[in-house]
């Protein structure tokens, strides 16, 4: 029998993998402001072992599960809805039926929008605002990481890899974001001439997508395994994607190449992963002659000298560390990362709790709809430029 004095929250999150981790410090000030209750997050099924990981929630629900339909016409609302509980969803909010089907359901509920298109706010700071949480760079880029459990699969595999190890994510989910694949050959080809090895990372977006350069390749992992190995790389280089993220997430450093989208608000939260960006794009993808492999290669070279120590004046994985000294000692002051977070004020929400479920909810989501206002109307700082 459910405990009805234990207060009850369904947190709904339909957005995939870069949005997931763009919005996990908003998720974690979930978890904070109901630290007693029982919180489900419900999620994508890829998303669940993650989501897990992250200790967002105290159990998880697939959004692509069969009763989910119940929200848009059928008959049985989702089971992770019985029992009245408070709602924090960002589905629904701009669709008249569900919103409608979620409140009816729910003691409460908050609505909010996935973050899309244009904007002088990184999106991780637009979830946060939106809850009143923290906005500053610094707290953003804590929240979003990742605490790596060990990982049997990964850990075999990557034993198998001669160090430094470079991963190399050449997809996307959308073509218009992805480098030209020769320019991720011609990475590849650099690093190995300096000594290092190869790993290509592939998804479900590249399932059609052959090998580049006939290098070990991680294709569909899960995802908590894969963040074990970007977690575990030298260095990473990819494109503006999920995975890029994740290895943000991970503690990964490198750099993440950038086309139509802007750095300045979907840039991987934190200060290992370097943006650089396109000159200009076209339709099919981010062209050699408007991002060239001597700059990629240079961006890779300058992240793994101030963030590995051992890089000689050649930019040589795995050389000798007095020259990699005197280069980091040029390169300090004008190289350093510069961050891509929207410097906002910092709004720590606070719930003071009493002993009625019920009543804790209910402040909670009247806290969260008087944040999501005052966000709506508040000017966003501007963003500095990327590399």
């Amino acid at each position: 029998m459910r405990d009805e004095s234990i207060e009850r929250i369904v947190v709904v999150f339909p957005g995939a993998l870069g949005d997931f981790l763009l919005a996990l410090p908003a998720l974690r000030t979930l978890r904070k402001r109901h630290a007693t209750g029982h919180l489900v997050l419900v999620v994508n099924d890829p998303l669940r072992s993650l989501a897990a990981r992250a200790e967002v929630a105290d159990a998880t629900a697939s959004l692509s599960a069969a009763d989910t339909a119940g929200l848009f016409g059928a008959d049985r609302v989702p089971a992770w809805l019985e029992g009245r509980p408070a709602v924090y969803s960002w589905l629904g909010a701009g669709t008249g039926e569900v919103r409608a089907r979620v409140s009816a359901a729910a003691r409460g509920a908050c609505f909010f929008r996935v973050e899309r298109g244009d904007g002088t706010m990184h999106a991780a700071a637009a979830y946060a605002r939106a809850l009143g949480a923290p906005t500053g760079a610094g707290a953003l880029a804590a929240a979003c990481r990742l605490t790596l459990a060990p990982s049997t699969r990964a850990q075999t595999f990557m034993a198998d890899l001669k160090p430094p190890v470079l991963v190399i994510h050449p997809g996307a989910g959308s073509r218009a974001k992805r480098w030209d694949a020769a320019g991720f050959v011609q990475v590849g080809e650099w690093w190995r001439e300096m000594r290092g090895e190869v790993l290509e990372v592939a998804g479900p977006a590249e399932a059609e997508d052959p090998p580049l350069l006939g290098s070990p390749i991680v294709r569909d992992w899960p995802l908590a395994d894969l963040a074990t190995v970007l977690g575990r790389a030298a260095l990473y280089l990819g494109n503006d994607s999920g995975v890029s993220h994740l290895a943000a997430a991970a503690g990964a450093a490198g750099v993440v190449l950038f086309g139509p989208t802007d750095p300045r608000r979907w840039g991987p939260l934190g200060a290992r992963l370097v943006a650089l960006r396109a000159r200009t794009t076209a339709p099919d993808g981010i062209p050699l002659a408007s991002l060239p492999a001597a700059r990629v290669i240079a961006a890779c070279q300058r992240r793994f000298a101030l963030t590995r120590g051992d890089l000689d004046t050649r930019g040589r994985p795995g050389a000798g560390r007095s020259a990699g000294s005197r280069r980091r000692a040029r390169l300090r002051g004008r190289d350093e990362p510069r961050e891509l977070l929207v410097l906002g004020p910092d709004r720590a929400a606070h719930v003071r709790r009493s002993g009625a479920a019920a009543g804790a909810s209910a402040r909670a989501l009247r806290h969260c709809e008087r944040a999501r206002r005052r966000s709506s109307h508040a000017d966003a700082a501007r963003l500095p430029d990327p590399e």
